[in-house]
């Protein structure tokens, strides 16, 4: 990746967003960080590791904020990854039409509005490759329904526009996390049930760092994955193949809304 060339993080103020930052900025790449409550200090990690980086305060669901956003870019975007990201930790049956729609439109909708600005700006530029964030919950289902549901449609929407975008020279992937030290399960992994049920759950033996799933999102985006496009890589510690919550799932519900 060429230094006049933009890469693109939604959810970038901290967790698998900031972790992606930091990773892409070793490529060269002035890196756009984009998120709902600004990422100030993730700018500050990237500039002290001699990286570029670019802050934009912006609602992922806000289709006009976006695209003006987009237009603002400093380089022309050669990477994208959507990463921004909410849970609420409630049972279909517990949950308002209000949550419901509000997880979709953060974690499914406001993946379609990105790249609905970024695609065409990414073609001209003469293609580029996507990365979005996916789970083991849209493989699995260990819980919570408009989170499942949402990332289930980003596995889905992931697989459909590899097929669409390949003719503009954009490849698109997903990564699915397992259990994640990060602002999302922060107050889930503090419950220490629930933190032995992941760990429990996970062959490898511990909980992931943001990292991890950015090792797997630069390898996506990078050039040694130039011949995948529409797959998933799940980064989990082998947890889809074990999972089984018991009990843990009972305590999994009653904690509260966060986003991060």
């Amino acid at each position: 990746m060429s230094a006049q060339s933009c890469a693109v993080v939604t959810g970038a103020a901290s967790g698998i967003g900031r972790a992606c930052a930091l990773r892409l900025a070793e490529t060269g790449s002035v890196v756009a960080l984009l998120d709902l409550n600004g990422a100030g200090e993730t700018r500050k990690l990237v500039e002290e590791r001699g990286g570029r980086a670019v802050e934009f305060t912006v609602d992922v669901t806000d289709d006009e904020a976006v695209r003006t956003v987009v237009g603002k870019l400093p380089e022309p975007p050669r990477t994208l990854v959507n990463a921004a990201g909410i849970i609420i930790r409630k049972k279909l049956l517990e949950s308002s039409v209000e949550e419901w729609r509000r997880v979709l439109d953060v974690n499914l909708t406001g993946y379609f509005i990105m790249l609905r600005h970024v695609v065409p700006a990414m073609a001209r530029a003469g293609g580029g490759a996507i990365v979005q964030i996916a789970s083991i919950a849209g493989h699995t289902g260990y819980g919570f329904s408009s989170y499942t549901a949402a990332k289930g449609g980003v596995l889905a929407l992931t697989r459909q526009l590899a097929a669409e975008l390949a003719e503009q020279g954009i490849r698109i992937n997903s990564v699915s996390p397992g259990g994640v030290h990060s602002g999302l399960n922060r107050d889930t992994l503090a419950n220490e049930t629930i933190r032995s049920a992941t760990v429990g759950n996970t062959p490898l033996g511990r909980i992931g760092e943001p990292d991890d799933i950015a090792r797997a999102v630069a390898f996506l985006a990078g050039p040694g994955a130039d011949f995948v496009t529409g797959t998933d890589l799940v980064v989990d510690g082998g947890m889809i193949s074990t999972i089984h919550w018991g009990n843990a799932g009972g305590e999994l519900h009653s904690f509260h809304t966060r986003e991060g």
